[in-house]
C-alpha cells in the first residue's frame, strides 16, 4: 500500500467502496513489517478496529478527516496511553488528550502510533532516543533528522497519511527535509500545546509533517483554534503580504554566508533548488542575514536552555542517570544561567529581531537551505554535539523572532538522499507560506516521501485555470440586485458558506448608481457566524469587477466557519459608524426578508 494524501483517500472513502476497516487491515500489515523503531507505543488492532467501526457509522462527507490515519509525537498526552518524551523513566499514562489530539480525533482521523523522538526533544539528529533509531527512509546508514524523528518517517514509508511533531529549533523542519516531506511550522501559539510536554515552553509549536500543502491546509482547518486553557495560545489573523497576482519579494543568504560543511553534493542541490524558486514566479535577491544567524546562535548558547532544564525537572536532579549522555550534557546546562544572563539575552534578541524588522521591510518571504548538510548515523556518533549545532544553522533563530515556516523538498542530491528550502514570513503570515510552499513543491516534482510519482495539488488561491474564488454575503448573492455583476463576467456559484463568528454586519445607504447593500466588518469579539455564497470569477475578468467596488467595501481576506480563508467584501470601519447594525438578522436575507428560492442553484465539482 502506498503513501495516500488526503485528498485521495477522502475520494476512495466517498466514490470508490474504501471503509476505514479495509483501511485498518491494509496499514497493520505495513505496521508488523516495518521498522518498529518508528514508534514508542503502538495502538492495538483492536482498538483501532474499534475506532473503525466507530467512524462507519458516520458520513465521509460529515467529518473532515473522516478516517484518515495520522502519529503523534511520543511528547503528546493520548488518554489511556503512556507517554515517555522519549525517557522511559518519565513515561507516565495519560488521562486525557492533548487538545490537538482531541480535535484531530473529533474531525474522524485516526491515531495509529505514538512516534519515537530525541529524549525530551533536544537535538536535529535522530539517534538520542532509548527506543531505537527510526531508519532514514531513503537510507538507513543515514540520519532521520530529530527531535521528530519516528513523526517524519512514518509519513514518508506510507504508515501514515500525515503527522504531528513539535519544533523548537527545527525538529518539524529538519525530519521533513531529510525524508522528502513538506514540514510546517506555525506561528508561535497558532496550535495548542496544551497536553504536550514541553522543551522551551515559551518557543515550542506543533509541527505538522505531509505529503503536500493541501494536506497540511486540511489539518490545519482542524487545528487553528484558540485554546483558552493554553497560556501561550493566541488569537491572530492571516495577514498577506502580496494580494493576488502579486510576486513575492524573496531574500536569499548572500553567497559568502552560505556554508554547507564541506558538502559539495549539497551546495549543488541548493543551486538547483534556487533555479526553481524562480520558476515558480518569486523574485529572489541576496541578502545579508547576520541578524537571523546570530540568533541562531543565541537558542543553546544563552539562557534558552534553562527552559529544558526546567520541563526536566526534577528528574535531572534526583534520576540523572534516567537521561542518555548527550540530553544530560545539554539540558543539565539549564542549571547555570543567571537572571542576568536571561535578562541580557533578552536585549541581545531585541536588538537582533530590530535590525531583522529592518530587512523584512523590503521582502515579503526568506529561503535558506533547510539544513547544510545531512550525517550518516556512524558520523554522529563520533561527534554528537558538534555536528548537531552544524544542523541548526539556518533553523534555530525562527521561533526566537516568532516566524512561520515550511520546509519543502526541492531537490534530490547526487547520492539520492533528498534535499530541501525552508520559505517563512513574519508571524501570522502562515497561509500565503503555505500556499507558496505548495507553488515550489509542485513546480520542482520531488514527490513526497518515497512516492516519488506524487503530482501535488494546488493550493493557490487562483485555481489551476486561471480564477479566483470570492466569497459574498450581500447584494452580490444570488438573486440578489447585483448578483448580475457576477453572472455577467462568467461567475460560477460553488456553495454556501458562513463567516467565522467574529464579524458584524451594518447596512450601508444607497447610493445614485447602487443599492442598499451591507458592511461586513471584522471585530475582536465573538458575534454569530453570518451566512454567503462562494464564487468563482475567471481571472482575466477580476479587474472589471475590482472597478464595480466603492468605498467603504473592498476585497479582503475572510475567515470562514469551517476555518478556511477567502477573498471577500469587508468593509472599513470608519465607513459604519453612523449605520444600523443588524448582525442579529443573522444575514442579509433575513435582513431583507427575502423569499426567494434559490435551491436550483448547484454548486460546481
Amino acid at each position: 500500500m502506498p503513501a495516500i494524501t488526503l485528498s485521495e483517500l477522502k475520494k476512495q472513502y466517498q466514490e470508490d467502496g474504501l471503509t476505514p476497516t479495509i483501511l485498518i487491515e491494509q496499514l497493520w500489515s505495513k505496521l508488523e513489517s516495518g521498522d518498529p523503531a518508528i514508534w514508542i507505543h503502538r495502538i492495538s488492532k483492536e482498538s483501532l478496529l474499534e475506532r473503525a467501526a466507530e467512524l462507519e457509522g458516520q458520513s465521509p462527507s460529515v467529518l473532515p478527516l473522516y478516517g484518515i490515519p495520522f502519529a503523534v509525537k511520543d511528547n503528546m498526552d493520548v488518554a489511556g496511553c503512556p507517554t515517555s518524551a522519549g525517557c522511559p523513566d518519565f513515561t507516565y499514562e495519560a488521562e486525557t488528550h492533548a487538545h490537538v489530539v482531541e480535535l484531530l480525533l473529533a474531525a474522524g482521523a485516526i491515531l495509529t502510533v505514538k512516534a519515537n523522538m530525541h529524549q525530551f526533544a533536544t537535538g536535529l539528529v535522530g539517534p538520542r532516543s532509548p527506543y531505537g533509531v527510526p531508519g532514514n527512509a531513503f537510507d538507513p546508514r543515514f540520519i532521520p533528522g530529530g527531535s521528530s524523528s519516528g513523526s517524519a518517517v512514518a509519513v514518508a514509508k506510507g504508515l501514515v497519511s500525515f503527522s504531528l511533531g513539535t519544533d523548537t529549533a527545527g525538529s518539524g523542519r529538519v525530519p521533513a527535509s531529510f525524508n522528502n516531506l513538506l514540514g510546517y511550522k506555525p506561528t508561535r501559539g497558532k496550535l495548542s500545546n496544551r497536553g504536550i510536554i514541553p522543551a522551551c515552553r515559551s518557543l515550542d509549536c506543533v509541527s505538522v509533517f505531509g505529503l503536500q500543502a493541501s494536506d497540511i491546509a486540511d489539518v490545519l482547518t482542524v487545528l487553528e483554534e484558540w485554546d483558552p486553557l493554553d497560556p501561550c495560545s493566541i488569537k491572530g489573523e492571516n495577514r498577506t503580504s502580496c494580494g493576488p497576482g502579486g510576486t513575492p519579494r524573496v531574500a536569499l543568504l548572500k553567497d559568502d554566508q552560505l556554508d554547507f560543511f564541506g558538502d559539495s553534493i549539497a551546495r549543488a542541490a541548493y543551486e538547483n533548488s534556487v533555479r526553481i524558486l524562480t520558476e515558480s514566479g518569486l523574485n529572489t535577491d541576496p541578502v545579508d542575514l547576520s541578524p537571523f544567524l546570530e540568533a541562531a546562535e543565541l537558542l543553546y548558547a544563552g539562557p534558552w536552555v534553562a527552559e529544558r532544564y526546567l520541563a526536566t525537572s526534577p528528574l535531572i536532579t534526583e534520576s540523572p542517570q534516567s537521561f542518555l549522555s548527550e540530553t544530560f550534557k545539554i539540558i543539565s546546562g539549564g542549571s547555570k544561567p543567571s537572571a542576568r544572563d536571561t535578562f541580557q539575552a533578552q536585549y541581545k534578541l531585541a536588538e537582533l529581531r530590530r535590525e531583522a524588522d529592518k530587512i523584512w521591510k523590503n521582502f515579503d518571504f526568506m529561503v535558506l537551505p533547510t539544513t547544510g548538510t545531512i550525517f550518516t548515523r556512524e558520523e554522529i556518533s563520533s561527534d554528537p554535539i558538534e555536528l548537531n549545532t552544524k544542523l541548526g544553522r539556518y533553523t534555530n533563530f525562527m521561533n526566537l523572532l516568532d516566524l512561520c515556516g515550511c520546509a519543502v523538498p526541492t531537490a534530490f542530491r547526487e547520492d539520492g538522499l533528498p534535499f530541501g528550502l525552508t520559505l517563512f514570513a513574519p508571524a501570522f503570515h502562515d497561509k500565503e507560506v503555505l500556499e507558496w510552499a505548495g507553488k515550489i513543491h509542485r513546480v520542482a516534482k520531488t514527490g513526497a516521501g518515497l512516492e516519488l510519482e506524487l503530482e501535488p495539488d494546488s493550493l493557490d488561491q487562483t485555481t489551476p485555470n486561471g480564477s479566483i474564488d470570492l466569497f459574498v454575503c450581500g447584494s452580490h448573492m444570488s438573486g440578489l440586485p447585483l448578483n448580475r455583476q457576477l453572472t455577467e463576467l462568467g461567475a460560477e456559484f460553488l456553495r454556501k458558506m458562513e463567516t467565522a463568528p467574529h464579524y458584524r454586519m451594518f447596512v450601508l445607504p444607497p447610493t445614485e448608481v447602487l443599492p442598499t447593500r451591507p458592511g461586513l466588518v471584522r471585530c475582536s469579539e465573538e458575534t454569530q457566524s453570518l451566512p454567503g455564497e462562494l464564487w468563482r470569477i475567471p481571472l482575466e475578468n477580476f479587474g472589471t469587477f475590482m472597478l464595480n467596488i466603492r468605498y467603504p467595501l473592498g476585497i479582503s481576506e475572510i475567515h470562514l466557519n469551517n476555518g478556511d480563508t477567502e477573498y471577500g467584501f469587508c468593509c472599513d470601519p470608519s465607513g459604519v459608524e453612523s449605520c444600523t447594525e443588524i448582525t442579529h438578522f443573522g444575514g442579509w436575507r433575513l435582513f431583507l426578508g427575502d423569499k426567494n428560492n434559490d435551491a436550483s442553484i448547484k454548486p460546481i465539482e
